[in-house]
């Protein structure tokens, strides 16, 4: 099987080959074709080179567009910093006075010089990989780009004091996010990832109010443009996942904090589980045994639909035993 093939049966309920392998790398990427990240931010040749060679090197089952939060913000107004070698980020919020919402537009991807970059890579992937390794485009999920817009504290507050505010600014949001990941799923892209990682921050209370509705309505779009769907929430989402969109999803990642048994008997065979060993102390820190272990025990936590990866993004210190231990073990297990 080739990596798409592989992906897609998991995905589909059949059976793979050996189980396939979705960490997720970025900085980790960069740093092996030895760019400043800042460079692999800009330039999706390089973001693509960085990906093609991490999954030749390590066993990846999948090449991203994932780099940073800021592209729809970019194409929004927000002024992004790019540090030599750390992630972009934007200092001063767009949104930091709210009657700036009202002059806000969506921007055509094409018309979006780092929205762009990513169809681009997507274009190049096709053109390098054909229809061998899966594909998976980016946007940010509508609460996350809220947060991004607002800030974080600004946003937790919006929750409780104004709640016309944030759902105009989620709507806003949404149009963007749809005309984002159509422009991927038409340059080809297999699957739409979703980023909602502030979801965990607002509790089970404000997630069901707020991010929920929007994630299912983007999930949606995104199955009706034929691509299939992946949602990731950074961090503890053990409260609320009895109420993650798994009938959204084809995909959902946890983080390593999550009980993969647990999630596990509350998805059934909905949707494909992905990950959840853990980043730093495992596969950064660890022995190459500590990653052996952990991913054999990720695997026999009983997902019915099982993709193995860390919680979150490969760090870049993870040493390449280290993380070359995860596909000779995924491979045994084989």
């Amino acid at each position: 099987m080739n990596a798409k093939q592989r992906l897609f049966s998991v995905l589909d309920g059949k059976k793979a080959d050996r189980i396939p392998n979705l960490n997720i790398v970025m900085q980790f990427a960069a740093s092996q074709i030895g760019v400043p990240y800042s460079v692999y931010c800009k330039q999706h040749e390089k973001l693509v080179e960085g990906n093609i060679t991490c999954a030749e090197r390590y066993g990846l089952d999948c090449v991203t567009t994932m780099s940073d939060p800021m592209k729809e913000a970019s194409a929004f107004g927000a002024e992004v910093i790019f540090p030599e070698d750390g992630v972009p980020y934007s200092r001063k919020k767009l949104l930091a006075d709210e009657s700036t919402l009202l002059k806000l537009t969506v921007t055509a991807p094409c018309d979006s010089e780092r929205m762009s970059q990513s169809v681009f890579a997507i274009e190049r992937y096709k053109r390098l990989l054909g229809d061998d390794m899966p594909i998976i485009g980016w946007v940010e999920g509508c609460f996350a780009e809220a947060a991004d817009l607002r800030g974080v504290n600004e946003l937790m507050y919006d929750l409780i004091d104004d709640e016309t505010f944030v759902l105009d600014l989620m709507e806003l949001c949404l149009e963007q996010a749809v005309l984002f990941a159509k422009a991927q799923v038409e340059a080809g892209a297999d699957i739409i990832g979703i980023g909602d990682a502030i979801a965990s921050v607002a509790g089970p209370v404000y997630y069901q109010k707020y991010a929920l509705p929007y994630e299912i309505r983007l999930l949606a779009a995104i199955r009706e443009m034929g691509a299939k769907t992946k949602l990731h929430i950074c961090g503890n989402t053990t409260p609320f996942l009895a109420h993650l969109p798994a009938d959204y999803c084809d995909i959902i990642d946890l983080d390593w904090m999550v009980p993969l048994d647990k999630a596990a008997a509350l998805v059934g065979d909905r949707c494909a589980l992905s990950g959840n060993y853990d980043p730093v102390a495992v596969l950064m820190q660890g022995t190459t045994a500590d990653v052996r272990n952990a991913v054999v025990a990720c695997s026999r936590a009983g997902a019915a639909k099982y993709i193995s990866a860390a919680g979150c993004e490969v760090p870049k210190a993870t040493p390449e035993e280290n993380f070359l231990a995860v596909a000779e073990t995924l491979r045994e297990l084989a």
